[in-house]
């Protein structure tokens, strides 16, 4: 009778644990995605400062091992050009594993200096994000969690993300979505989205536009 209670209390104890343990690691995941976004957007601020324009994105297969495309038009959507950056391949992934997508206004890429980038800047105006701010980013960067919508390896697009504002961030075009945290069901949405417009994305990395 006793080992049959101890065994009792025992599941008990674990059952109530795994959850937590479950939470904590959601958790902590959750916690690298937003590190590792913050940090992939101050190396792209970094590159804008250094060359006076942002890369192109990386086909969103891959097939060029994380080189930027050498040239882009209109809204460019794809992935972290990591090798581009001198980044590696675990800086450009969330918390599951799943690499980021990267979208960038294709005149923000065009440039030839800082001072031509900060003039023009009003212009960037190819994205668009419904539910956040700014409503006309210069550059996004998504995570798109546990749930469907990551590029795959063939640039396919991982099944799930199948309606609202987690499609809207899985169709490759230029428009991108907002809604509220929602962890599971039909209402799905754990996408999480890191946008600047000007002049947020230089002011916020410490970048100053020379006077025009």
């Amino acid at each position: 009778m006793e080992i049959a209670i101890a065994l009792f209390v025992l599941a008990l104890l674990i059952g109530s644990v795994l959850p937590l343990m479950r939470g904590q690691a959601a958790a902590a995941r959750a916690t690298a995605t937003e590190r590792r976004l913050d940090a992939v957007m101050a190396v792209l601020a970094a590159e804008l400062s250094r060359h006076g324009h942002l890369p192109c994105p990386a086909p969103a297969d891959d097939a060029g091992g994380g080189i930027a495309a050498a040239g882009c038009s209109d809204a460019a959507v794809g992935r972290v050009p990591a090798a581009s950056l001198g980044l590696p391949g675990d800086a450009v992934v969330d918390g599951w594993r799943r690499p980021f997508t990267y979208a960038v206004d294709a005149r923000a890429t065009a440039t030839d200096s800082l001072a031509d980038w900060c003039a023009d800047a009003d212009g960037f105006d190819a994205l668009s994000l419904t539910g956040g701010s700014p409503a006309h980013p210069v550059v996004v960067l998504v995570a798109h969690g546990p749930g469907g919508g990551a590029l795959l390896a063939n640039g396919d697009r991982a099944p799930g993300a199948t309606d609202g504002a987690e499609a809207e961030n899985a169709d490759d075009d230029g428009d991108f979505a907002i809604a509220a945290f929602v962890a599971g069901g039909p209402d799905r949405f754990d996408d999480r989205i890191l946008a600047y417009g000007q002049p947020a994305f230089t002011g916020v990395h410490g970048i100053i536009c020379p006077p025009s």
